[in-house]
């Protein structure tokens, strides 16, 4: 009886392997990107938690699913080779780190340390799902308790993940503003003209650049990281409506705005992850103003 069990289970979670394989190599039409070898991507620093409070998104169930998926895999393989648990996740890590290895490789995916810490604990709330089922007493009792041990092991994981989201948390820092000498034809708020944008009266609250001929201004920001760039921008009522803004970040262009803004107000908002310099390039009628950054930080910075 044992034996056709284990004959069953060992069946179960290889047809259970080819199904994740198939995920992992082959759908959401991951053979469409195969060609493209511009680069293997290996992201090899953790960017997230492995799993929030409960939403109704579709980036939840997945996190939720790189998480669920994994745990027959704690179940079955102590059950058919008597694993201990640090045999079992080391032998889980090796294979989960050449699949990833072998998605990049492949340009089918990519090495995501992200993946492999939910994957592993997935696997590893099975391995404790293993060891509840094993211990004594009635067999509906002991599948109780394994049910309720993958769910609040699950709960638990949530409780952490946001824990650990809510302490490293960053926060938007105090609004510094991007001033130019007056001779740069940047005028200060004080002194500029509010503006009519679609019968609606502007008035800047902090700094304001304009130009008849063109004007360009160059912020040296010395080396900001995590940095929340932000502007207004439109060309006001009764003007030739000719206007063009540029932005560029460490001399590659990140925004560009022509005449086609002419009859609406454009809030502007840019994140950096680094930027040393920042050059904005004004032409004809066009008005940026309220320019200037928010630096994103940890509570304790």
């Amino acid at each position: 009886m044992k034996r056709n069990f284990r004959r069953l289970a060992g069946a179960a979670i290889a047809l259970y392997s080819l199904l994740i394989f198939y995920f992992m190599f082959l759908a959401f039409n991951r053979s469409s990107h195969a060609g493209d070898t511009s680069g293997y991507t290996f992201m090899l620093v953790p960017e997230k938690v492995p799993l929030r409070f409960p939403e109704p998104t579709f980036f939840w169930l997945f996190d939720f699913g790189n998480i669920a998926a994994f745990i027959p895999f704690g179940i079955v393989i102590p059950l058919l080779f008597r694993l201990s648990y640090a045999r079992f996740i080391a032998l889980f890590l090796v294979a989960i780190a050449a699949l990833e290895t072998i998605q990049a490789l492949t340009y089918l995916g990519s090495f995501d340390v992200d993946d492999i810490i939910s994957n592993t604990i997935g696997a590893s709330i099975g391995y404790a799902v293993y060891r509840v089922s094993r211990s004594a007493g009635p067999r509906m009792r002991r599948l109780a308790a394994s049910g309720l041990c993958a769910i609040a092991l699950l709960a638990g994981v949530v409780l952490v993940s946001e824990g650990f989201d809510a302490f490293f948390k960053k926060s938007e820092g105090p609004f510094q503003p991007l001033n130019a000498p007056l001779e740069l034809n940047a005028p200060s708020a004080g002194t500029l003209p509010a503006l009519t944008v679609d019968g609606k009266p502007i008035k800047p609250q902090i700094n304001a650049y304009a130009s008849d001929k063109g004007s360009t201004f160059t912020f040296k920001l010395g080396h900001l990281k995590n940095v929340n760039f932000y502007a207004n921008y439109a060309i006001p009522d009764q003007t030739a409506h000719n206007g063009h803004l540029s932005i560029y970040a460490d001399g590659e262009q990140v925004l560009d705005y022509s005449d086609e803004y002419e009859a609406r107000t454009e809030s502007i908002l840019i994140p950096f992850g680094k930027i040393d310099e920042l050059r904005i390039v004004i032409e004809g009628d066009a008005v940026l103003w309220d320019v200037g950054y928010r630096r994103m930080k940890h509570w304790w910075e």
